[in-house]
């Protein structure tokens, strides 16, 4: 029973912050009017907001106007709720982490700028946890080379290197080294298979940071 309530838990937390960055993206306030269609703004019941299975009994559609959203929506909840049910039980430090990144991700990929201020006290809180020398030499090294990225290369946004921060003092020396080889495989293979030039970065690093996270 513990369990369930947990993973119920957890996907109310993530499609919460989803539905916090859809109103800031689109300059809906945070607190009305309640939850509607983006599409038709027909006003939403309850059944209508459950994760995942609202939009398996609907088909991945609206329900009002039948406009179909597809099914990366409820794919990313569902993903999303089965990590933070894993991080609640290996460490509630990298679930608040988790969330936090979960929110920056969307962000960034929506308008590739970030509030990076939001991850500040979880950071403060991980150096306090493990700030011995080969943390401290790590961050250094990484802050270094993330300087020289952001201000004379232009190849990383200023808010990543908070992140990347966090993500130093928050896990081992290897999570974080294979985590972000990962991320940047995942980006290269990316920007390969795509015309962009320019990609949001935070995601890739959340999402190496978690298959690594999970994996050791």
């Amino acid at each position: 029973m513990e369990n369930i309530l947990i993973l119920i838990f957890n996907s109310i937390i993530v499609s919460s912050v989803m539905c916090v960055n859809d109103r800031i993206q689109h300059n809906i306030s945070l607190l009305h009017p309640r939850s509607f269609c983006l599409m038709c703004h027909h006003l939403l019941k309850w059944y209508d907001l459950v994760p995942f299975f609202s939009a398996v009994f609907t088909f991945a559609k609206y329900r009002y106007c039948h406009k179909r959203f597809g099914w990366r929506y409820p794919a990313l909840e569902l993903t999303c709720t089965l990590f933070g049910t894993i991080l609640w039980y290996a460490s509630i430090l990298q679930w608040l982490i988790a969330v936090v990144l979960l929110f920056l991700s969307l962000e960034d990929c929506a308008s590739q700028a970030i509030h990076s201020y939001l991850i500040i006290p979880l950071l403060l809180y991980a150096i306090h946890q493990h700030h011995d020398q080969s943390h401290i030499f790590l961050a250094l090294l990484i802050g270094l080379i993330a300087c020289y990225l952001v201000y004379i290369r232009h190849a990383l946004g200023p808010g990543d290197i908070p992140v990347l921060l966090t993500l130093i003092f928050s896990t081992t020396m290897l999570t974080f080294v294979l985590g972000l080889l990962m991320a940047c495989c995942l980006a290269a293979l990316f920007l390969a298979l795509s015309s962009q030039k320019r990609l949001p970065f935070v995601p890739f690093l959340t999402v190496g940071w978690l298959l690594i996270g999970v994996l050791i």
